[in-house]
């Protein structure tokens, strides 16, 4: 008998086991990762993870709260091929953590953008992402499993997740951004940075649609990431871009990197340097981040940290949770986030961060 992804869902919800529904970019196939007891494995030594197989949930900031979590590979399978559902073993779920999900309103959104961009202009700051949850109510008639499936339609070119794990509960995301990819081919990775809405007559080409502020975003992403590869090696990228990438109702800035002739043994060492780049923390990096825990509204949790496949089909996949919700029992808490030069203007970001929003809301 045939397991649909739905049953694979409720089976594991059911038994608290940790999983992992995804989607690469480009495939049609969805894939299945779960664990047959409910016991996650926390990443306390991060070496451990070079040849494990699993997919990978990490946090913005590792605290005594969230940490990154592995979702072990005991089940891997295509949607078509779900195994039988008779694989759960003994074992008591972790209750789940309790998270401070405080939403900002247009007003104090606005002056937090005020704030940085000040900051910015004394020099204190090069760039700092500011980011809010938005609360939506949940549908009475949502579905997650068919939400996930209509994500997957409405984006064919990014990362679709939808994750689970007993303590840090239920996301889902369509991720434009890769972290880090490893294959065959090598290392690559993209700098994503610079943002204004898609109005339907982009046709490709040309850059001038771009403004001062969204090209310095790019520029400090860009200049990050070969910095955080050259302290793990001296060989040179080879570098596409910037190009303009469609997604959805937005449309980014992108630039390719490519390494081919970096060892597979030196991913970790790779991410540890990347992560969080600009593009979500901003820099100075520790600065950034010290600015982000104590003046957002909210905690991040595993919003603009990173997760994926590690190991599995001969790859490592990993992307930048952007584009992300928290399910609650009655509402979607959606995380959005924009970067802040000295040229920003909150009213801008305002709008900017609303219309991220979109991004999951249209596949309602």
């Amino acid at each position: 008998m045939k397991v649909s992804l739905q049953q694979f869902f409720d089976y594991c919800g059911a038994n608290n086991l940790p999983f992992a529904f995804y989607r690469l970019p480009g495939a049609k196939a969805i894939k299945a990762v779960a664990q047959k007891n409910p016991q996650l494995k926390k990443i306390a030594d991060k070496k451990g993870l070079l040849y494990a197989k699993g997919f990978l949930f990490a946090p913005f900031k590792e605290d005594e709260k969230f940490s990154s979590v592995l979702i072990t590979a005991e089940v891997f399978a295509d949607e078509q091929k779900l195994p039988e559902l008779n694989f759960a073993t003994d074992g008591k779920g972790t209750k789940e953590e309790k998270f401070k999900l405080k939403e900002a309103g247009e007003s104090s959104y606005k002056k937090l953008v005020k704030k940085i961009a000040g900051e910015i202009n004394t020099g204190t700051y090069k760039k700092v992402v500011a980011a809010r949850v938005a609360k939506k109510e949940k549908p009475k008639d949502f579905k997650v499993v068919s939400f996930f499936k209509n994500l997957c339609k409405k984006y064919p070119n990014v990362f679709v997740s939808l994750v689970y794990t007993p303590q840090y509960g239920l996301w889902i995301g369509a991720s434009p951004e890769i972290l880090l990819n490893v294959d065959s081919q090598g290392f690559k990775t993209y700098s994503l940075a610079g943002t204004i809405s898609n109005k339907g007559t982009f046709k490709g080409g040309s850059l001038r649609i771009w403004g001062k502020k969204e090209k310095e975003e790019q520029k400090i992403v860009s200049d990050y990431i070969i910095k955080a590869f050259k302290s793990v090696s001296k060989e040179p990228a080879v570098i596409k871009g910037p190009e303009t990438m469609k997604a959805g109702k937005l449309l980014h800035l992108r630039t390719t990197f490519i390494y081919d002739a970096i060892p597979h043994s030196q991913w970790l060492q790779v991410v540890e340097q990347l992560h969080p780049t600009p593009a979500v923390a901003g820099l100075p990096k520790k600065e950034a981040i010290d600015f982000i825990v104590k003046h957002e509204k909210t905690e991040r949790g595993f919003y603009s940290g990173y997760l994926g496949p590690v190991n599995l089909d001969r790859e490592i996949n990993l992307y930048v949770n952007l584009r992300c919700m928290k399910v609650l029992k009655n509402k979607l808490a959606l995380f959005v986030g924009c970067g802040i030069t000295g040229d920003s203007k909150p009213v801008d970001e305002w709008r900017e961060s609303e219309a991220k929003t979109l991004t999951l809301l249209s596949a309602l």
